[in-house]
């Protein structure tokens, strides 16, 4: 978040004023600047998938619940039927994989930037999506926008979370 230099300091004048001893909070650096950590990375793909496995369409006041068969944002088409365990691990799996893909791009980049780049990287597993389900399920194609809302979502959360789970650096 951007905030004017006047900003900052009038809003510290203000903290400190309203609470004694405050001090202002010092992110350490990440352990390997640039490069990926493999937990955090499986870490960020979980915790977008499980949120959108909660909440499939990006919003609790969708149609979809937590019951409905959703995979990254598309509903199963109706005559393919599989248990709801197997839906729930598909998706998880592949929002481990697209953690992976979104956490690479965003490895060296700073947290501000590391959201918006997510977001895009979101977008293009979009197009990646459209195209394989387009070649191998054309069925479950429908509803475009609320899935491009979902990947550009899970991009933002995936890309927030990779951020907050890095191995820091220990202070001095």
């Amino acid at each position: 978040m951007f905030i004017t230099p006047f900003a900052r300091k009038c809003l510290t004048i203000y903290s400190k004023a309203m609470i004694k001893g405050f001090e202002e909070v010092h992110l350490l650096p990440a352990q390997q600047h640039g490069h990926i950590q493999w937990t955090a990375a499986f870490g960020a793909g979980f915790i977008a998938g499980a949120i959108l496995l909660i909440v499939p369409r990006g919003s609790p006041w969708s149609a979809l619940t937590f019951f409905s068969p959703v995979i990254m944002g598309r509903s199963l088409p109706p005559g393919l039927e599989l248990p709801l365990a197997m839906v729930w691990l598909t998706h998880l799996g592949i929002s481990m994989v697209y953690g992976l893909i979104i956490s690479r791009g965003v490895a060296s980049l700073t947290r501000a930037r590391a959201v918006l780049i997510g977001g895009t990287i979101g977008l293009l597993l979009y197009g990646l999506n459209w195209l394989a389900v387009g070649l191998f399920s054309p069925g479950m194609r429908g509803n475009e926008v609320s899935v491009v809302f979902i990947h550009i979502v899970f991009g933002l959360i995936a890309a927030g979370a990779y951020r907050g789970l890095l191995r820091r650096k220990m202070g001095a």
